[in-house]
Parts: structure tokens; C-alpha cells; sequence
């Protein structure tokens, strides 16, 4: 069931890429989509599959973490904009540490990304313990402030999705 779904979405982005709904397109989108994923499937699956009980309630909460997400792109962007046409450098650029907490392995990649897919911050890696991970800010005047918002956005956001 992973492999179908997994596969229409590689085979939708494909087509989105393109921009198009030739048949012929959407037959190698398709076959491009499944031949990655058998290729790659001991990397890409990881762990037992979502029981269909745990997946709704994930899907519905997605559009949620879709929006915050935008909404984090777009102070993102804002933070970059200022610091961009400001007549001097940003002075609270910084790295910070923020704790895995509860997040799961899959969990703190994907709190990883969805930071970074965000302007202004960039994830730098994890600690071998994975006991923490980094990010640089752009505008992190307060690094516990930095390390709170991240925590929230995950237990509020991100968690019901991707614990």
C-alpha cells in the first residue's frame, strides 16, 4: 500500500515538473517513481508501515503543518528581507542546539527540514548521541526563545504528523 501511494506521489511531482498530463508522461512518471522506490526501499522504509488507524488522523492534521509551515516561510522571508536591505549585518546570528526531546529519528529530520525549508535558518547537523540539533539562525537574538518556538511548532504542529 506505501509502495502505491509513494509511488502516485513521486509520478505527481514528476508531472508537476513537467507541467504535463501526456499519458506517456504519466506512464514514465510512474515507472520512474516505482523503479526509485524499489531501489531505494530499504532506505526510504524504514521501520513497520502507518496502520491505516494512525494514518487518518495524521492526514488530517497535515493541512495544518502545511499552513504553519507557510506561515514560518513567510516571517522567514520577512527576517531575511530586513536583513538583507539593512545597512549593517544581522548581530544575533548564531547557531543554536535544540534538544531531539521526544522526536523520533524520522521526526527530527523532518523538524530539520521543515526549518530550513524556512529563510533565515538552516540545519547544521546532529550531535552522534543525537541527543541535540543545530540549526544557524539569521536573527536569533535569544537562543532559549529560538530553542521554545521550535519546540512548539513541533508538539503543535509536526507531532500529530510526524512524531
Amino acid at each position: 500500500m506505501r509502495i502505491a501511494f509513494a509511488t502516485a506521489a513521486m509520478a505527481i511531482v514528476y508531472l508537476m515538473d513537467l507541467a504535463s498530463t501526456d499519458p506517456w508522461d504519466i506512464a514514465a512518471g510512474i515507472l520512474l517513481g516505482l523503479g526509485i522506490l524499489l531501489l531505494f526501499r530499504d532506505f526510504l522504509f524504514q521501520g513497520p508501515p502507518v496502520r491505516l488507524r494512525d494514518f487518518i488522523p495524521r492526514a488530517i492534521h497535515f493541512p495544518k503543518l502545511v499552513l504553519a509551515e507557510a506561515a514560518a516561510i513567510v516571517r522567514g522571508t520577512v527576517t531575511v528581507t530586513r536583513a538583507v536591505i539593512a545597512r549593517h549585518p544581522p548581530e544575533h546570528a548564531r547557531f543554536v542546539e535544540i534538544p531531539v526531546g521526544e522526536r523520533t529519528p524520522t521526526g527530527v529530520i523532518v523538524s530539520a527540514w521543515l526549518n530550513t525549508l524556512s529563510p533565515g535558518s538552516v540545519f547544521i547537523g546532529t550531535d552522534p548521541e543525537a541527543t541535540y540539533w543545530a540549526i544557524h539562525a539569521l536573527d536569533a537574538p535569544d537562543k532559549e526563545a529560538v530553542r521554545e518556538e521550535a519546540q512548539e511548532f513541533y508538539e503543535r504542529y509536526q507531532r500529530p504528523v510526524w512524531p
